[in-house]
């Protein structure tokens, strides 16, 4: 028996590519071998995916163990149990992890789950949905629930405060979100005139005094050019010290100017308590009402939106039933918990988790642990509610807790990591522990880019992060390799937008969750029928930039939109624009539910739905909270292209530590009368800084081999990092080949128009074209990608591929069809001749003269090289012949060689022709 390592109540402060996957999955192993029952082992996680991920670990894990030396010696370490042991125990933990009812949750899931095993003793339907709140319906609901007194109220508060009526359920859900009491003050209004009535007694003898000065400037008399308190309370003056520190009154200054300033001041500051405390006051007792007719209108809907489940949860756990009710419930008693990402807990979730956590903590003999892992400096959701304090809190109120630092980085490579250290260790104030990294080499550049958010050259914005793309894919870095990250989903679609244009046959994935109707050819669609319905010329210029025609160009389309269906008006204006794709597609099914075209035209903006992205592969274009998480080969990170929404938040929070100290109503100047406010809007200003830094930390540490900053030459977001136009080290090529890129020295960037595979050349073959046979032809191309091998097998198994990908678009006739001619291909002697004990390549990327293409099927066979293209089409069409000799021409000059040899294969139902290009 080895001593055992485990720490039974530790704290993991884990920095980006330290292993805190690595530790998490050893330590509920090892809980596993000391006896832990899989149930009893609370494990939370974020996000659905980190759930998963986690129970996969630990089968696979449990699985080879024995075979992984590195886990091998860590789980002996934390069990304190021989290797021999643990082989011994090895199946029957495995059985029991298999067959157990795991208790690994996403924190939102677990307190749903406590919810629907509690929501009687609330009054709530077990079977409540989880959903948005229709903001329009529910104000229009809670304003006829309003008794004439309390409307008044609201209407002299918005009248007051000069707010839209909208705008006020941004506050309120901000408050939900706290989950805080509430407790309106009673503050008569009319003090807030009768302390601005002194302000201005005072103020008018300031006016006087300057304006009888023989020293007064006309600058010095503008600045007392007001007549009632509204203009008074905008003069830059009020906010001095003194009358001195104004440059305009210091001629004018003594010590009765001085004395009627002092006590201005004082008035002032009074005024803004009352106005500040009557704004919080009467702001509480709307809320109050509004949460009181929430609740009501989500009983009768039998919904519930996630801020509510919490709030639910915690009112549960805190006032209507103890911890041991709610283990008999869960039918499980929690002896270990383990929390990853602790930085992004919100302070509701460490509420609802602390009696369970202080449980473990309660200092008794018994066999139990807690363990959380984090790293504040990856905290970037306190928008969401993170608090990152919680971590140190934890720490601070539970001495039993000990804490450790994992700072070896097994991510990045040694310039990556180094230029992170010393990019951060820097900074002042922020807390950041230097990594050593284990891999050598990686390659970092920091390139000031003149384009990148330049209004003057907005058409060619992206132009240098393409030119890098192609250098980096002549390079060696295959394009399936690399991420673009950036900071909001417009720029991922706009970059998106502009590589398409670029590289038309390069794979894009973008991991996003943009709104289906922001998409550009959806969004030039849904314009395009507009026009068509309102004939106004707004919707034809918003079409024409969309689709980058020159203003006042007219449409002269053909569509009837009295007749047709909703989805056939979508259809036709798409193929008439030539903007069909995968989104356009989605919004085709989606319109399914208008019912008419006046119903499309004024509900489509409110559609939720969100982006369809076809590609599984290729490469990534992300938001940088989108890439947490996630580690990339070569990383393309680019400046802040829009800056940062203005806060218009109406309320300021200060906490100490994670207890709510105050809450400000936000006033102009009031920070000047204020010292309190001062200090707080000062710790929030602080706040925001290391949010910012800290979404630069992640966006940092995403590369594992190279990483390319791109910088703006004014306000850039890395000037917080001194960041200056540098390159280090050399580009590491990836470790997957691939044969696109041209050995060349001149890359041109514009596309060569040298057709595509589908594109029609004449008008009868236009007529023929159609959203039936393009996908028809898609669907092929994906079946024959899909097939490891060309036999029966792997084609049995690519048509099933098929049938769950496509079979929205085709009939199970249409995907028998495609089989049929796969299989005379697969049969074809000339076909299997050529492809016999060669090595393949499916849908490779090929770079040449600035054109990204992708050719079907590449393979090499005794230092010969073929190409196959497939058709589907029935003519047989001299665009397809140059097509392919382009390729041919591309991969001799690659290849310095003459043995290359080029197919076209036409799959028709009776044959699979193969026609060799000479």
């Amino acid at each position: 028996m080895v001593q055992s390592a485990m720490k039974k109540f530790l704290a993991l402060k884990a920095s980006a590519g330290s292993g805190k996957t690595f530790a998490l999955t050893v330590r509920y192993i090892s809980l596993l071998l000391k006896g832990a029952k899989p149930k009893e082992i609370l494990t939370l996680t974020f996000t659905n995916k980190a759930a998963n991920e986690m129970s996969e670990r630990i089968f696979k894990t449990l699985q080879n163990l024995g075979e992984d030396e590195a886990y091998l010696e860590q789980i002996i370490k934390n069990s304190g149990f021989s290797k021999e042991k643990i082989l011994e125990k090895k199946e029957k933990v495995l059985e029991d992890f298999t067959n157990a009812s795991l208790s690994i949750f996403t924190i939102d899931k677990f307190v749903n789950k406590i919810l629907r095993e509690f929501c009687g003793y609330l009054g709530i339907s077990d079977d409540f949905e989880i959903k948005e709140d229709d903001i329009e319906n529910l104000s229009a609901k809670f304003l006829e629930s309003l008794s004439l007194d309390d409307f008044d109220k609201l209407i002299d508060f918005q009248l007051y405060e000069k707010k839209k009526y909208s705008s006020l359920f941004d506050v309120f859900s901000e408050l939900f979100e706290k989950n805080e009491t509430f407790k309106p003050l009673n503050i008569d209004a009319s003090l807030i005139n009768v302390q601005k009535e002194q302000c201005m007694k005072l103020a008018f003898q300031v006016k006087e005094h300057i304006l009888n000065c023989p020293n007064a400037s006309n600058s010095a008399l503008k600045a007392v050019d007001f007549e009632n308190f509204d203009e008074f309370i905008t003069k830059s003056w009020i906010t001095k010290n003194s009358p001195s520190e104004y440059n305009y009154f210091k001629k004018c200054s003594n010590e009765h100017l001085e004395s009627i300033f002092s006590n201005l001041k004082n008035k002032i500051e009074v005024y803004y308590k009352i106005r500040a405390g009557f704004s919080l006051s009467r702001l509480f007792y709307l809320f109050n009402l509004f949460k009181e007719y929430k609740t009501k209108y989500n009983r009768a809907k039998n919904y519930l939106h996630f801020n509510d489940i919490s709030n639910l949860v915690y009112e549960l756990l805190s006032t209507r039933i103890d911890k041991e009710f709610l283990y008999f419930r869960l039918d499980s008693k929690f002896s270990h918990i383990l929390i990853d990402e602790f930085q992004d807990t919100s302070l509701l979730q460490y509420k609802i988790l602390e009696p369970l956590i202080k449980e473990i903590l309660s200092g008794d003999n018994s066999f139990k642990t807690f363990f959380y892992v984090g790293d504040t400096k990856q905290s970037i959701y306190r928008f969401r509610g993170g608090k990152r304090e919680l971590f140190d809190y934890v720490l601070k109120t539970n001495t039993l807790v000990e804490v450790e630092v994992l700072n070896t980085n097994f991510r990045s490579c040694e310039n990556v990591v180094n230029f992170v250290n010393n990019s951060f260790s820097q900074l002042i104030n922020y807390e950041y522990h230097d990594q050593n990294a284990i891999h050598k080499g990686g390659f970092v550049e920091v390139f000031e880019d003149e384009f990148l958010a330049n209004k003057e050259k907005k058409d060619n914005e992206f132009e240098n992060i393409a030119k890098k793309i192609s250098q980096l894919m002549q390079n060696g870095v295959n394009s399936n390799d690399i991420a673009i990250l950036t900071y909001t989903n417009d720029d991922v679609l706009n970059i998106y937008s502009y590589l398409k244009k670029m590289f038309p046959s390069l794979k894009i994935s973008t991991e996003m969750t943009s709104k289906l109707i922001n998409q550009e050819n959806v969004k030039a669609v849904i314009n395009a029928i507009k026009y068509f319905y309102f004939k106004e010329d707004l919707y034809k210029e918003n079409l024409n930039a969309i689709i980058g025609n020159e203003p006042n160009t007219s449409f002269d389309l053909d569509v009837d939109i009295k007749n047709q269906s909703v989805q056939e008006i979508v259809l036709q204006t798409a193929d008439l624009l030539k903007l069909t794709d995968d989104n356009v597609i989605k919004l085709i099914e989606e319109c399914s539910k208008f019912k008419n075209i006046v119903d499309f035209i004024y509900e489509i903006d409110k559609m939720e739905t969100s982006i369809e992205n076809s590609e599984q592969i290729g490469l990534q274009i992300l938001t940088i909270f989108k890439s947490k998480g996630l580690e990339f080969h070569t990383v393309l990170l680019l400046d802040r292209i829009k800056q940062k929404n203005v806060d218009k938040n109406s309320l300021l929070f200060e906490y100490d530590d994670v207890h709510l100290k105050n809450i400000y109503y936000k006033i102009a100047n009031i920070e000047s009368f204020n010292e309190q406010y001062k200090k707080a809007q000062e710790k929030e200003k602080a706040l925001a800084k290391d949010d910012e830094l800290n979404i630069l930390y992640v966006a940092m540490t995403r590369a594992k081999k190279n990483m390319i900053i791109f910088k703006k030459q004014n306000k850039s977001v890395f000037d917080l990092l001194s960041l200056n136009k540098c390159a280090i080290g050399e580009v590491i090529k990836s470790d997957e080949k691939s044969i696109n890129y041209e050995k060349a020295n001149k890359v041109i960037y514009k596309p060569l128009d040298l057709g595509t595979q589908e594109k029609p050349v004449s008008k009868e073959n236009e007529k023929e074209y159609s959203l039936y046979s393009r996908y028809f032809g898609i669907a092929t191309h994906y079946c024959l990608e899909m097939m490891n091998q060309f036999d029966q097998a792997s084609l049995d198994y690519s048509i099933s591929l098929v049938k769950n990908r496509f079979s929205s678009y085709l009939h199970d006739n249409d995907i028998e069809n495609i089989k049929k001619r796969i299989k005379k291909l697969i049969e074809n002697e000339t076909f299997k001749t050529l492809i016999e004990n060669a090595s393949f390549n499916k849908e490779q990327s090929l770079l040449y003269k600035g054109e990204l293409k992708i050719i079907d099927l590449f393979a090499i066979k005794d230092n010969k090289y073929y190409i196959f293209d497939y058709k589907t089409t029935k003519d047989e069409l001299q665009e397809h012949k140059l097509q392919v000799n382009h390729y041919k021409k591309a991969i001799s000059k690659i290849e310095n060689s003459d043995e290359v040899y080029a197919f076209i294969i036409y799959l028709n139902e009776d044959e699979a022709k193969l026609v060799e290009l000479k």
